[in-house]
């Protein structure tokens, strides 16, 4: 019988309304992305000040799911007319990754003296479980590991919005449409909609698609968009939750970690997001020169940033979320298809 962990429950709902208060503290001051990163830094700072935050996969697999709807809504007629757009520039793919591991492992390992485990998983632009996972197998330092990749992931989303509003001029404060109102999509795309993300879910995990929670609904979701059932994302009220859970997810991230062990990783991360963003936007830039690409399109999907959180600036932005969702689901692939080779070596 399914139990439920008061002193857990508690802690989520305390959690939650950190998020909730980041959020609304964000939105009245003009951040960018107030309901990703507001909810991302209060819960961090949370955590690091010793506040038992937690996050739940009962909570964020929902909330995965509707973000895959998302995407999938994105996949219309007119995306298959980009094919050989996005054919070019899956193709450097491996070569990028490539590149990080030449830039990032010596940095980790040479300069900031990880061993090589340690130093390898934390270049790898990979999901931070399948990265811990791997680390720990080939005996990482688990703890570094962790604070590398989730402030990787913290500092992609809270630099890459600041760079497109001054390089590109996109007022992300000014909050981008990300959908229609719930009371503005028909009653029947609605119910096809929840269709697409719980039925997408499930028929994805009964068949242990890795990364089901997005994966299964974004089909479902494509299949129904690219057919025309729907025509509509899920709401604003569920991606502006959508958004809340995603940032409170990376801050928790840094829960129950001492703070000289987080100074050091976390120094170590932003020291190599500088460098491995200097390499996504000159990769960026090169294929949008010779593929005639949207220079906005090519470095969200090679920003090293999570799927999720990448996907969801592509939405706000006003970019192809399928284009940039594809890059990411490859390069998780490549990375983790390569992770096993590399063990071999360290």
């Amino acid at each position: 019988m399914f139990k439920i962990d008061a002193s857990h429950l508690t802690r989520l709902i305390v959690t939650i309304l950190i998020g909730v208060a980041g959020g609304f503290g964000a939105e009245q001051l003009g951040v960018p992305l107030p309901w990703l990163l507001g909810p991302l830094a209060t819960t961090a700072l949370a955590s690091v000040s010793g506040i038992k935050t937690v996050s739940s996969k009962h909570v964020l697999a929902p909330a995965r799911t509707f973000l895959g709807v998302a995407i999938g809504a994105s996949f219309t007629p007119a995306l298959l007319g980009r094919i050989d757009e996005m054919i070019l520039s899956l193709a450097f793919l491996p070569v990028y990754i490539a590149v990080i591991a030449l830039v990032g492992y010596p940095f980790f390992h040479r300069i900031c003296g990880f061993d090589k485990p340690t130093a390898y998983y934390a270049t790898m632009p990979g999901g931070l479980p399948d990265m811990i996972a791997f680390g720990a197998a080939a005996g990482a330092d688990v703890r570094i590991l962790s604070i590398v990749q989730a402030t990787r992931a913290f500092a992609v989303v809270v630099i890459l919005p600041l760079f497109l509003s001054m390089a590109l001029g996109i007022e992300f404060s000014r909050g981008q449409p990300i959908g229609s109102h719930w009371n503005e999509i028909p009653w029947n795309e609605e119910i096809l909609i929840l269709s697409c993300a719980m039925g997408g879910w499930f028929v994805a995990a009964k068949l242990r698609i890795k990364g089901a929670t997005i994966i299964g609904p974004m089909l479902a979701a494509a299949g129904m968009s690219m057919t025309g059932l729907i025509s509509h994302r899920p709401p604003i009220e569920i991606m502006t939750i959508a958004q809340l859970v995603v940032g409170v997810s990376i801050g928790c991230r840094y829960a129950g970690i001492d703070r000289r062990t987080i100074t050091i990783a976390a120094g170590s991360a932003i020291g190599f997001c500088i460098l491995i963003f200097a390499v996504a936007a000159g990769f960026a830039g090169f294929i949008s020169v010779i593929g005639n690409i949207d220079f906005l399109d090519t470095i969200l999907a090679y920003a090293p940033g999570g799927q999720a959180e990448m996907t969801l600036l592509a939405i706000i932005a006003g970019a192809d979320a399928a284009f940039v969702s594809l890059h990411h689901v490859c390069r998780v692939f490549v990375v983790v298809l390569g992770a096993p080779i590399a063990q071999r070596y360290l």
